[in-house]
């Protein structure tokens, strides 16, 4: 009972603790939401500003062309989408109107046998509903508009926040680790440099398993010549950043556009093509591409999303999963022996893993980037 009693405590002041913290995060979402993304664009970039370093490029100017590349490539990426969709609105909408009057006539033909006095009092109440809800449509459009200007902000944060962690990263960190006592900065040290070797395996394997769905379900698109075929790709690549969920969400779109373009036959391709990928992500693509010190158990994943999604919506879900492999990694170096973390550090390899790429942010026995000047 008393060992019980003081677990209940510690867990009650921890809780309590989480919960302020959870408030605070709240309160500084737009803050914590940029600095959160800039890690994870730092994750995916770091190793091509490492490898610009090692050739002789100042850190600046590689930083800066790294960046710069990357806001092109996701400007050309949002520039074609809004092309696609914009080129072929009038054809789509077509689609939907005719959808809905097969729709209609299905209601009142089919098993339903619905009147149409019922369809035409459906619709009037629908447009009612819209009418006495007007001036909340308003209320909507201008906190989109107020959202929009937050986006904005943001995404700048996110650009300024991501072009410092990937210049000064290695000093940054070793400002962090400063913080703490004397005694525990260099596990601390070693377990961060753990995290992050974790973090930017996740991402860059994340990456690597969303353009393999993005490119299968384009092809499978083009081959049953869906107009949006190159767009819906490109929403697919996005929705793979949220795993199983995101896939899912982002081919019910592909499937239902095929299924107002060539009907239920085609629909059905299309939905057993990502069924099909659901499947190979979980049981090939995550254990192959992902080594055994980035991989999180299926059950992991769901249960973090769906935390992650109720506590922030679709923002939680995707980074619920990276944070997840984050701390798992980061709390088995803490709790390892010291010895074993270091000879890891050294090699440059993960603790649960014997070979690594992805070179440290920073030196844990000197607190200096590997390729500083």
């Amino acid at each position: 009972m008393r060992v019980a009693s003081e677990w209940a405590a510690r867990s009650i002041v921890v809780l309590v603790a989480g919960y302020l913290v959870l408030l605070i995060v709240l309160r500084v979402y737009l803050l914590v939401s940029a600095v959160v993304i800039a890690l994870f664009l730092t994750a995916i970039l770091h190793p091509v500003v490492a490898r610009l370093r090692r050739a002789g490029v100042q850190k600046s100017l590689a930083t800066a062309t790294v960046l710069f590349g990357g806001i092109v490539v996701l400007g050309l990426l949002g520039w074609f989408v809004g092309y696609e969709i914009s080129t072929h609105w009038a054809e789509l909408g077509d689609q939907i109107v005719d959808f809905s009057k097969k729709t209609s006539d299905w209601l009142k033909t089919g098993p339903l046998h619905l009147h149409q006095a019922d369809l035409d009092k459906a619709i009037d109440n629908l447009q009612a509903a819209i009418k006495d809800h007007q001036g909340q449509l308003l209320s909507g459009a201008l906190q989109t508009a107020q959202t929009f200007l937050e986006f904005v902000g943001g995404l700048l944060l996110t650009l300024l926040t991501t072009f410092f962690l990937l210049r000064d990263g290695a000093e940054i960190w070793a400002w962090l680790v400063r913080l703490f006592p004397r005694q525990a900065q260099e596990r601390i040290s070693a377990a961060g440099h753990n995290g992050w070797h974790t973090l930017g395996g996740y991402i860059r394997g994340l990456v690597t398993i969303a353009v393999i769905h993005a490119v299968t379900i384009s092809i499978v698109l083009v081959i049953l010549r869906v107009p949006l075929a190159p767009a819906l790709g490109v929403l697919i690549f996005l929705g793979s950043f949220i795993p199983l969920i995101g896939l899912t969400l982002s081919g019910t779109v592909c499937v239902a556009i095929t299924l107002l373009e060539h009907g239920p036959a085609a629909a059905i391709v299309v939905a057993i093509v990502i069924v099909a990928l659901l499947n190979l992500e979980g049981h090939l693509l995550q254990p192959l591409i992902m080594s055994r010190a980035v991989e999180v158990h299926p059950l992991a994943v769901a249960l973090s999303v769906t935390a992650g999604t109720i506590l922030g919506g679709i923002g939680g879900a995707l980074i619920a999963v990276p944070f997840v492999a984050f701390s798992n990694s980061f709390v088995k170096a803490l709790r390892a022996p010291l010895p074993a973390v270091e000879g890891a550090i050294a090699e440059g390899e993960s603790v649960e893993e014997e070979s690594s790429t992805d070179p440290p942010l920073v030196d844990p026995a000197t607190g200096e980037h590997p390729d500083a000047d």
